[in-house]
């Protein structure tokens, strides 16, 4: 360097040092970051991740609820018959399917505070007026319509969360909020379960009525709140009572540390086609395509139990066991899908698929031993197997919180891709859940290669952000500057100081 006249030229030389990640931190990310990113985090985590999970808990109340009604006089009351009953949740299904990616598309122009508490309620209307359904058209119309309301939360809620946290911290908030669909089924049940005993009957309703009022009863409030309390995403996030504009520059700092970019992009036939032939876009689909399998075998233990029970002979369940027993599957899914998130996060450095594998190799033997076992044999043989079946399906949110991180460049791909994932589906049974199991490990492993590839050709034309280092497939920390400070210091580490 050139010596300068006067004072001597300094050059400062500022290098900054990862943060450690500590047990602490493995326990909960925001224990290794800045004081004030704590406290961001804080108030971002109690207002998306609480109204997030109760408006998620609220949706799959509302969706399981037809099969509590179903085996609690529902099929009785509207003399349902032969293939009525999977007619009105293929009715449900199709509004889900149509509803899905135009939701997805809106939420990308419509601030989420606004879009999301419209779909709520929504869906919450026309839950109450399922109480008053008089016929099986009836119930087929109005399910159609919930499943349109209901279509666009699941892949919102997924999208908004990977718009805001870093990959540390991504999986365990998608864990939590994907505990609300395992938690959901075992709330409905004793719900439905205490709605018979006490409720059934009172003021002219059988209980199986009195589900779907007291599930509106619950979404209005929750519905209302979310209005004024659910945050918007970053991009087009303004400073409001919660959230100050030093906090949403944090906030974008954050996402620009990790590559996420912010909504913007225009939506025209090239670029929607464009999505079709992305591996990312495919694969993910194509994974969430096979996803139901490991949630299927568990959805049949409540018709295996009422199948026990025949006409004209003493019941061998009642009906407060065959909506209870059930929930014993979703507490186990629970468990094991929140353990495998913070390992995920933690201990294996945000690296998601070797958890995914080996949650389906467990799955795969389940499915195997159920398709062997003899159905109406002694129920310790064959409901132990159900209740641990849903194993194989608890990769929900690892696979979510992945997609988002190798999509972090492009918003509206995100939104495209996570309404995707959640509206090609099929439904198989135990044996062929056991080969599909099998093809979800392939393609798992086939993500894991072309992600490595991506990452090892952004090296190459040294597009890799400093942020990005720990990609799925190669993992090696994270990269995750404790303040706005520490961020502007990457930018600008070398610097030339002259008096």
């Amino acid at each position: 360097m050139a010596k300068a006249e006067g004072p001597v030229a300094t050059v400062t030389m500022t290098t900054t040092t990862t943060p450690a990640s500590t047990w602490k931190g493995w326990l909960w990310d925001s224990a290794d970051v800045s004081k004030e990113e704590r406290w961001f985090l804080l108030k971002l985590d109690f207002t998306l991740l609480t109204f997030g999970t109760l408006g998620m808990l609220i949706k799959w109340i509302d969706t399981s609820n037809i099969t509590n009604a179903f085996v609690s006089g529902m099929k009785e009351d509207l003399n349902l018959y032969g293939n009525q009953y999977n007619y009105i949740v293929v009715s449900w299904t199709v509004g889900y399917i149509i509803g899905q990616w135009p939701s997805n598309f809106i939420l990308t122009r419509v601030r989420a505070h606004i879009w999301i508490p419209f779909l709520e309620i929504g869906w919450t209307i026309f839950t109450f007026s399922l109480a008053g359904a008089k016929s099986y058209s009836a119930m087929l119309g109005l399910r159609f319509i919930v499943g349109l309301f209901e279509a666009g939360y699941w892949p919102a809620l997924y999208y908004i969360l990977g718009s805001w946290y870093t990959k540390r911290e991504l999986g365990k908030r998608n864990g939590i909020l994907q505990s609300a669909v395992s938690i959901a089924p075992i709330f409905s049940g004793f719900l439905q379960a205490g709605i018979y005993n006490s409720l059934n009957g009172h003021a002219g309703l059988a209980g199986w009525r009195w589900l779907f009022v007291i599930n509106g009863v619950i979404s209005l409030p929750i519905a209302i709140l979310a209005y004024f309390c659910l945050p918007d995403t970053p991009g087009t996030a303004k400073p409001n009572w919660l959230f100050s504009e030093r906090e949403i520059e944090l906030s974008r700092e954050r996402m620009a540390r990790v590559g996420r970019a912010p909504e913007g992009k225009p939506y025209t036939v090239k670029v929607i086609l464009g999505y079709f032939t992305s591996w990312k876009t495919l694969l993910f689909t194509l994974i969430f395509t096979m996803q139901p399998f490991g949630a299927q075998p568990s959805t049949s233990f409540v018709f295996w139990l009422k199948a026990h029970n025949k006409k004209g002979k003493p019941p061998v369940y009642s009906i407060a066991q065959i909506n209870e027993y059930p929930t014993i599957t979703n507490a186990v899914t629970t468990v094991w899908s929140l353990l495998a998130v913070w390992i995920s996060d933690g201990p294996m450095r945000g690296r998601r698929w070797p958890a995914i594998i080996f949650a389906n190799l467990v799955g795969i033997v389940i499915y195997t031993l159920l398709a062997v076992t003899p159905v109406f044999g002694p129920f310790h043989h064959r409901a132990p197997l159900y209740m641990l079946s849903s194993i194989g399906g608890t990769t929900v949110p690892l696979t979510m919180a992945w997609m988002a991180e190798l999509i972090s460049d492009n918003a509206e791909q995100r939104a495209f891709t996570a309404a995707a994932m959640n509206t090609l589906q099929f439904t198989p049974g135990n044996r062929a859940a056991a080969v599909v199991g099998g093809l979800n490990v392939i393609v798992f492993m086939i993500i894991v290669v072309f992600a490595h590839r991506e990452k090892k050709q952004k090296k190459r034309n040294n597009q890799l952000e400093p942020a990005a280092h720990g990609s799925d497939a190669d993992s090696d920390s994270h990269s995750h500057p404790s303040s706005i400070g520490d961020a502007k210091e990457k930018r600008a580490s070398i610097s030339v100081h002259e008096a």
